[in-house]
């Protein structure tokens, strides 16, 4: 089809320059790019009659899968709208979008409704004739294809190289140094670095350090991070943990994620705990020894935040939660170094939940309860129980069921050997064999129910003698809190927290009317408490004065008979989850 320029001057067009994975990959961008541009401006000499000028090329030296993710091409979607734009030079349809349908839409519609021509070598489309338009659509949905296509044998070779214990990544993770070995990308351990990794595991397992302390002490002992001035304590406790210090290669534990949002299409990259997430063995050597690393696995997982000025006052910190999922914290009540109020233990997520706090000496004498009972019923089972000799008898059935299948594998041997010498016949042979195989499986699934089913003995003595110990220590007033949370983490799990027993009355509504004492000029303040039905108004001026404190004179208290309302009578409910040890 013949087109007739509506221009010759190169001012009106653009050139559009992207390297394509269907380029040859020994080339850079750049010389790949400057190849496309003399033929594009080869053409540009023989259609215009001249080059087209510098400032109208643009060279898309990113690699984006998406319009959004390229924004030279975002340049000249924009710069179509003018009408002095008469055209576009591509090399091919394809380098202007290979994406998905809404880019191939965007492309389609910006230059058919900006009656701006696409001119490649080839051809040159004319997105307001039919048979073009359907063309360069073609064109488009190919390059789709063939981008999905050569993803997805991308990312198969990604994972065979994974499994193979490869290390593939852009970037070597602290404490190692990306290498090729035959072509086969690896890693070697980076001295300094490693001495970095297994010293701050070991502060964070063996000194009970934080990870902001930790990274202070890195920096006096002269190891610093790769491409910070200062350690990030979040940074430096992902450095540790990540199993590639044992020798280990993670794959797709967090895959890029499309999703729209705000009417956007944004990435996201959440934590992957589908079945395609891999952890492999790599073929290197780990800088951190096995059992230092789930060690500091396990203290991770329990580590409570304490501020480097401050002192941990909870006991329970990281180990109590309220029914909604959410921690409890600690909560006290002070003013001008006065006790206002006693501490209490409240849901972090107090805005959203209607789970009420609970006084900390009742919670605390509440857990301690909880333990007391764990002891007693330790005790009940150390006087009835017979696990011991239920796992003897276990153990020695298990060692007999294993000896009559070696017994029946002999019998097999004898079986083929009657058959060479001519003692058994074929028909005889099969039918022994048939039998004995029968017994064989019989004997397998006796010896799989034993192994399932046989549980080693508790030593429920040393279980009680360390719940004393605990128990003795939370008695003790001159242990620190921080050494009693230590001590409840090795027994507990987890606390949950509720208050489901609910008794509802009849109360009552009052409204106090105060002002701080001596400002006469200061207007009053009300306050509204909600007391049981039961309460005088002696009670309800007690209540106010306590809580708006003696710097604040009370003027009136009266009753506020306009609802009913609720007293919550509920008892604080607590379920301790032990540890398996």
């Amino acid at each position: 089809m013949e087109y007739t320029l509506t221009s010759c001057n190169p001012n009106d067009y653009f050139l559009y320059l992207r390297k394509s994975r269907a380029d040859n990959e020994c080339e850079t961008v750049e010389e790949t790019l400057s190849k496309h541009e003399r033929q594009l401006q080869d053409f540009a000499i023989r259609l215009l009659g001249n080059r087209i000028p510098e400032h109208n090329i643009f060279r898309e030296v990113v690699s984006g899968e998406t319009i959004q993710d390229r924004p030279d091409i975002q340049k000249i979607l924009s710069l179509i709208e003018s009408p002095s734009v008469c055209g576009v030079f591509v090399v091919d349809p394809q380098r202007l979008s290979r994406g998905d349908w809404e880019d191939g839409g965007k492309i389609l519609s910006s230059f058919k409704y900006s009656r701006t021509l696409i001119l490649t070598p080839p051809k040159i489309y004319d997105l307001n004739n039919k048979f073009d338009y359907d063309f360069f659509k073609m064109e488009l949905s190919r390059g789709n294809d063939y981008l999905e296509y050569t993803k997805e044998i991308l990312r198969r070779g990604r994972v065979a190289s994974v499994k193979n214990g490869n290390f593939i990544g852009s970037v070597s993770p602290y404490g190692f140094d990306k290498i090729i070995i035959d072509k086969t990308p690896t890693l070697t351990i980076n001295r300094k670095e490693a001495e970095a990794v297994n010293i701050a595991a070991k502060k964070c397992v063996y000194d009970d350090m934080g990870w902001t302390a930790i990274g202070k002490d890195l920096e006096r002992m002269g190891y610093k991070p790769r491409s910070a001035e200062h350690w990030n304590p979040y940074t430096l406790r992902d450095i540790c943990i990540n199993p590639v210090n044992i020798g280990k290669v993670r794959w797709n534990t967090r895959k890029v994620v499309k999703m729209y949002a705000d009417g956007k299409l944004v990435k996201k990259r959440p934590v992957n705990r589908g079945d395609d997430a891999m952890l492999v063995d790599g073929n290197f050597d780990g800088i951190m020894e096995p059992e230092l690393y789930y060690k500091l696995i396990k203290k991770v997982g329990i580590m409570t935040k304490e501020k480097s000025n401050t002192s941990l006052i909870n006991p329970f910190a990281g180990l109590l939660y309220c029914k909604c999922g959410h921690a409890m914290i600690y909560r006290s009540y002070h003013k001008n170094g006065v006790e206002r109020s006693a501490a209490r233990l409240i849901c972090t997520h107090r805005s959203h939940c209607n789970t009420k706090s609970v006084l900390f000496d009742v919670a605390y004498e509440s857990i301690i309860d909880c333990l007391e009972d764990t002891v007693k019923d330790f005790a009940f089972k150390l006087q009835h129980d017979n696990s011991m000799d239920t796992y003897a008898l276990q153990t020695k059935m298990l060692t007999e069921q294993r000896e009559e299948l070696k017994r029946l594998d002999a019998k097999q041997e004898e079986l083929y050997d009657f058959l060479e010498d001519g003692i058994y016949t074929k028909d005889v042979f099969l039918q022994r064999s048939d039998r004995l195989k029968s017994k064989r499986e019989e004997v397998e699934k006796q010896i799989k129910y034993l192994q399932d089913n046989t549980v080693e003995p508790v030593d429920y003595t040393e279980k009680i003698a360390t719940f004393k110990d605990v128990i003795n220590a939370l008695r003790d007033d001159s242990i620190s809190a921080k050494h009693k949370n230590s001590l409840l983490k090795t027994i507990i799990k987890r606390i949950d927290y509720d208050r489901t027993e609910v008794t509802e009355q009849d109360g009552k509504a009052y409204i106090c009317t105060y002002r701080k004492r001596g400002d006469l000029s200061a207007a009053p303040s009300e306050t509204t408490a909600l007391l049981s039905a039961n309460a005088t108004r002696s009670d309800a001026w007690h209540y106010f004065q306590s809580h708006i404190g003696k710097e604040h004179k009370i003027l009136k208290i009266v009753r506020d008979c306009q609802y009913r309302t609720v007293y919550d009578a509920s008892k604080p409910v607590f379920k301790v989850h032990l540890n398996d040890f």
